[in-house]
Order: structure tokens, then C-alpha cells, then sequence
């Protein structure tokens, strides 16, 4: 059978936390790579891998999917043409399940993109995201209908208009990704003798949907993982945010390549991203 963008998205997220909730031993090492969020030698627990087989099997039951990319996994492609090019992260902050396996604590997501093309796809192509925290079942979603016309839907997001004219981090909060060194080295030169709540929990695809949701005002990396990044950009874009790379250029046109990393702002609205661009230069 087929299924709509939107639905395909939801399925992939409800698989994953049935899956989750149902694991023993889920934060189990079954790959010793690198580090937890390495791009290419990634370690890898038992989650990561039961949740990817799950949604797999289920993506494989659809007429309309052609390429399905799960981080972890071998690249599937059908024999004959399709609509759909489907990409998973299954479990986004490994680190954090495999620490605590707790229902608090710090976040550890599915991220799932659906883009309109299997090949030489950009940003501009995704056409449907979902983010789900499996601590607590949130969820956010994003999509175009059948008129083109960009949605938000499920659980807590929320769609905003920002109008904040610039940056307080006194009272707003901003994510920066700490896993890369020059990021961090970067952030603590861009808010040098700031107060605020510079914060990073951990699981980029949960601080990027936390900016579509105006939890938090802007989420910062000199080199974010675009499978994460394809369902945060499609997330910030609905709820009228700004996603732009660090010279302001819009994400749209940039290639999407599933294993790439791309320098990001994501931000509430167009001021915010420009105070943040002008203390990066």
C-alpha cells in the first residue's frame, strides 16, 4: 500500500516507540566504533539497531517508497520507480538512552525525513518530518499538503511567529552543539562574558524541533549531521523560522546527502539569526 509523506513520517515514529518501550537490554553495545555521534565509525547499541530493523520492515510494505537510508544500515533501493526517498536516524542521542534508559533525564529521539527526490535531492525537497522523544512521547511533525502549502501537526509544536527583535540570553534560550571542539571553542568566543542559557542536551534532532516549538531561540553547529538536519530544517521553516549556513545563505539549495555535514543557524526569526551571524564573523 501507499501512504502520504505526513503518514509515512508518523508510522516510522509510532514503530520506534513501540519499539523502544518493548527492548530489554536496548543500551547493549553491538558496534564499538569511535564514539556515540561519530560521523563515520559510530558506536552503536542494540536500540539503534532493533529500531532501524523495525521501521525498515515497515517502510518495505510501501508501494510509494523507493530508497530508504537508516543511519547504520545498508542502503535499500527498489528495482523500480517510485515516489519517495525515506531518512532515518533511529536513535538520536544513543548516548544519553544507553547512560540512564530512564523516562527523564536527557533526550534521545527518532528522526525521520521523507524527500520528494531518491537522487541529487536539496533541502528543498523534503517534503515531510518527524521528531520523536521517546522519553515522553512528544512529537513534531511537519509537512506539505496536497496544495504545497508547508503544515505543522501532532503533539506539542507549535507554530510561531517570533518578533523578538534581538538576542537576549538572559531570557532566551539557545542550543549549540558542544560534541564538536572548534563548535564549542566557537560558542564560548561568540557569548564570551554573556549571561544565559547556552544549553545542549544532547540529541541535536530534540534541540532543533525545541526551536520550531519556541522552546528555545536558536540552535548553533559549524557541522551538523544532515540526516538530523533535513528534519530540523523542515521543522524551523513551518513554525516561520529562519534556517540559514553561517554566511546567511538559506538551506534550501544545499544538496542533501544523507552521511554530509553542513555549518547551520537555525533561528525564531530573521533578527536573532542575524545577531548570531554577525558574532560568528
Amino acid at each position: 500500500m501507499g501512504r502520504s509523506p505526513a503518514s509515512i513520517v508518523l508510522e516510522c515514529l509510532f514503530s520506534a516507540s513501540l519499539t523502544i518501550k518493548g527492548l530489554e537490554g536496548g543500551n547493549e553495545v553491538v558496534k564499538l566504533g569511535e564514539g556515540f555521534g561519530s560521523l563515520g565509525d559510530d558506536t552503536e547499541i542494540k536500540a539503534d539497531r532493533l529500531i532501524g530493523d523495525a521501521i525498515m520492515k515497515l517502510l518495505l510494505t510501501d508501494n510509494d517508497v523507493q530508497r530508504i537510508t537508516i543511519e547504520g544500515m545498508p542502503d535499500y533501493s527498489h528495482a523500480e520507480q517510485r515516489k519517495y526517498w525515506v531518512c532515518v536516524d533511529p536513535l538520536d542521542g544513543s548516548l544519553n538512552y544507553g547512560s540512564k534508559m530512564m523516562t527523564i533525564g536527557l533526550p534521545y529521539t527518532t528522526c525521520v525525513t521523507v524527500l520528494s527526490k531518491c537522487s541529487n535531492a536539496t533541502f528543498a525537497d523534503i517534503i515531510a518530518c518527524g521528531v520523536i522523544d521517546h522519553r515522553s512521547d512528544d512529537l513534531w511533525c511537519a509537512y506539505f499538503d496536497d496544495d504545497g502549502v508547508l503544515k505543522a501537526k501532532i503533539g506539542c509544536f507549535t507554530a510561531f511567529t517570533d518578533k523578538r527583535p534581538n538576542l537576549d540570553l538572559g531570557s532566551m534560550i539557545v542550543f549549540g552543539e558542544m560534541y564538536y571542539p572548534e563548535n564549542r571553542n566557537l560558542l564560548l568566543k561568540m557569548f564570551s562574558g554573556c549571561k544565559g542559557w547556552l544549553r545542549n542536551p544532547g540529541s541535536a534532532a530534540y534541540e532543533m524541533a525545541m526551536v520550531s516549538s519556541g522552546s528555545a531561540v536558536a540552535f548553533i553547529c559549524d557541522r551538523q549531521k544532515q540526516h538530523e538536519l533535513g528534519a530540523g530544517y523542515l521543522l524551523v521553516k513551518a513554525a516561520g523560522g529562519v534556517a540559514v549556513d553561517f554566511s546567511g545563505k538559506d538551506l534550501g539549495q544545499y544538496e542533501y546527502v544523507f552521511n554530509a555535514q553542513t555549518p547551520v543557524i537555525l533561528a525564531a526569526n530573521q533578527n536573532i539569526a542575524n545577531e548570531l551571524l554577525r558574532r560568528i564573523s
